[in-house]
């Protein structure tokens, strides 16, 4: 299965911040996945991912002041959905995608075969920021 740079990003984030697919709640909100999948691809600092993760006022920054998503929120938003709809044996969904509601009204957990992926990804990505404030669900241990 071929994967883009961003998708693989995506599953990365989701497995630090979504749910297991055991857990019978929801407990991740999608727009956590989308902000750490930036780090991951690229297009975020270190620095820049701890600080919105700081607080949850820092996560206000996926909204421009007239309560738009940012462009880089939405643009990846969009291919978070794209993830859902091509890859659903990879991550499942919860909430009104085909809307799309906003990330903070969605979420979405990895299934048990994103989870083994996520595993195999760990060596190609940069080691995740800690986040003081933001307690992961889970640490990574590499696969060998």
């Amino acid at each position: 299965m071929h994967l883009t740079t961003i998708e693989k990003a995506l599953i990365l984030a989701a497995y630090f911040r979504g749910g297991s697919p055991d857990d019978e709640t929801w407990i991740s909100n999608t727009d956590q996945i989308v902000t750490l999948s930036l780090f991951y691809s690229g297009e975020m600092t270190a620095e820049e991912c701890v600080r919105r993760f700081a607080r949850r006022s820092g996560l206000q920054k996926l909204y421009t002041a007239e309560g738009e998503l940012t462009e880089e929120i939405a643009n990846r938003y969009q291919a978070l959905i794209q993830l859902l709809q091509n890859h659903p044996q990879l991550i499942e969904g919860s909430g009104n995608f085909a809307m799309p509601a906003h990330p903070t009204f969605t979420s979405c957990r990895l299934t048990k075969e994103g989870f083994l992926l996520a595993a195999s990804l760990i060596n190609t990505f940069p080691q995740k920021p800690e986040f003081p404030d933001w307690p992961d669900q889970r640490i990574m241990v590499a696969s060998n």
